[in-house]
């Protein structure tokens, strides 16, 4: 009896133990720790695989859920660290590295380094077949794109924080490309021979270099500013402060368009030679200066808004300027040595088109036209209706006439009252 009650005993904590393990084990099952973070290692040749892959010279190393890294070629090395990371070099003496979730970094031609470094989903490309010495670099920031295309010696592209800007040089030798902070920023050198184009802070702005000889493109702070230089050699197009203005250089050689602060305005050379064309302030102004084989014309507007100031066209030497202004068209040239502008005026339109000076009323060499603007028609209709002025001589003799003939009459009629 007493052996029976025994084994009943056994018999039920047997049952609760498996009953309380069984437990822990369906527990287990449910709240199970989260699988390992891939990590794979390939060097030199050995240890490929899906995600991890190199050559005799090569080493690739990956971290995260489903990051990739491949060294191909000759001495290249591939690091990816982040979910979704990857990282690739060919051809010879490349490094690849991309930090951060979708992000990809590729290096390629001959001594590329492609780096995204911190940030996600930025896109980094260094070069390509024919490339030698490039660079592509991404320092943190989100959703980024930088490009150094195939083709050409030491060219660069860069990009330093900010969101979904897109960075990019291409082709030709000792280019450079370079946006710092802001976002949604296009940075862009095609071609040429050590040109640059290069956005520092503020969103939305177009920096763009192609072709020709050390050109430089610049936006400094400031929103959706245009800035844009076509060929020509040793160009100059600047932009700080200031948001929507535009400023372009189609070809030449040193010419200069710049605006500091100020809103909507637009200044433009038209090639030539050692143009410069400023805009400091005011809003809505338009500046143009130069033109195909003109040399040496100078436009400056200071302040005011609505101004249109243009000197040179085809012409050489002539000066064009307001200040303090608003409504104002200003005109010098084809020259040459023409000087036309306006102080401290509103809708006046001066015109100075031969050698001489026309500054508001002052008029000193030459034929000019100084006017209120709106003035053309009604001056016209006026002109068309008032007879021609008689001659100078003509207009004497009349008056020696009349006054003969007043004098006759005062004689005649003393004499009659003497009578």
């Amino acid at each position: 009896m007493a052996t029976s009650c025994t084994s009943k005993q056994r018999g039920m904590a047997a049952l609760v133990a498996a009953t309380v393990s069984g437990g822990f084990i369906a527990g287990a099952g449910l709240w199970s720790a989260p699988p390992a973070e891939a990590t794979c290692l390939s060097a030199f040749g050995i240890g490929n695989s899906a995600s991890c892959s190199s050559t005799l010279f090569g080493v690739a190393f990956a971290l995260g859920q489903g990051a990739e890294a491949h060294a191909e070629g000759f001495f290249g090395a591939s690091f990816a660290i982040g979910d979704s990371a990857s990282a690739t070099t060919s051809d010879a003496f490349t490094l690849a590295s991309a930090v951060g979730r979708n992000s990809s970094a590729e290096a390629r031609g001959l001594g590329g380094l492609g780096l995204s470094l911190f940030g996600d989903d930025n896109h980094v490309v260094a070069g390509g077949s024919g490339s030698v010495l490039t660079i592509a670099t991404n320092w943190f920031g989100s959703g980024n794109s930088v490009t150094v295309q195939a083709g050409g010696l030491w060219n660069r592209a860069g990009n330093y924080g900010g969101r979904d800007n897109a960075v990019t040089t291409q082709g030709s030798r000792f280019n450079h490309s370079r946006s710092i902070f802001g976002s949604n920023n296009v940075v862009s050198t095609t071609g040429g021979y050590g040109n640059a184009a290069q956005n520092a802070f503020g969103n939305g702005n177009d920096v763009i270099q192609t072709g020709g000889t050390y050109n430089l493109a610049k936006n400094f702070f400031g929103n959706d500013n245009p800035v844009q230089i076509d060929g020509g050699y040793a160009n100059f197009a600047r932009n700080r402060f200031g948001d929507r203005n535009q400023l372009t250089i189609v070809g030449g050689n040193r010419n200069l368009a710049s605006n500091i602060i100020g809103t909507d305005n637009q200044v433009d050379v038209a090639g030539g030679l050692f143009n410069r064309a400023r805009n400091a302030g005011g809003s809505d102004n338009e500046l143009s200066a130069g033109g195909v084989n003109s040399r040496f014309n100078f436009v400056y507007n200071v302040g005011g808004g609505g101004n249109t100031v243009d000197a040179g066209g085809p012409g050489s030497f002539n000066a064009g300027f307001n200040v303090l202004g608003s409504d104002n068209t200003v005109k010098a040239g084809p020259g040459p040595f023409a000087l036309a502008g306006t102080l401290f005026q509103d809708g006046r339109s001066v015109t100075k088109s031969g050698p001489g000076i026309a500054i508001n009323n002052i008029r000193i060499g030459g034929a000019s036209t100084v006017r209120q603007r709106g003035d053309s028609e009604s001056t016209a209709r006026a002109d068309s209706v008032r007879p021609a002025r008689k001659a100078t001589v003509e207009r004497v003799g009349k008056k020696q006439r009349n006054e003969e003939r007043s004098a006759r009459r005062t004689k005649a009629s003393s004499n009659s009252d003497g009578e």
